[in-house]
């Protein structure tokens, strides 16, 4: 049975998100990215909210568009995550949301 995550709003305001508290530990993390200049948005996690923050893994590369554009990354188990593109971005708004299997 899988668990979902309320859904958190986060804003990158040019080349990262502020650190997202998901609550909990979870396994995948689903995004939803509005319009965006095209480029690889990765995750960083943490042990604790205030701590360091490391990539995860590969990202995903997105197309400029002017769709919402969702996803999902293998998270591990990680509470504590930042949202990252390669490309600055102007206050975009994302949203995403853990998931446990």
């Amino acid at each position: 049975m899988s668990i979902y995550g309320d859904w958190i709003a986060a804003t990158i305001a040019t080349t990262t998100s502020s650190a997202i508290n998901l609550g909990m530990s979870y396994d995948f993390l689903e995004i939803q990215i509005p319009t965006a200049t095209a480029c690889t948005i990765k995750l960083q996690v943490s042990e604790t909210f205030a701590g360091t923050y490391l990539d995860l893994g590969d990202g995903i590369t997105t197309a400029a568009g002017t769709h919402n554009y969702h996803d999902v990354f293998k998270l591990g188990g990680w509470q504590f995550i930042k949202v990252v593109p390669s490309v600055t971005q102007s206050n975009l708004a994302v949203r995403v949301r853990g998931m446990r299997y």
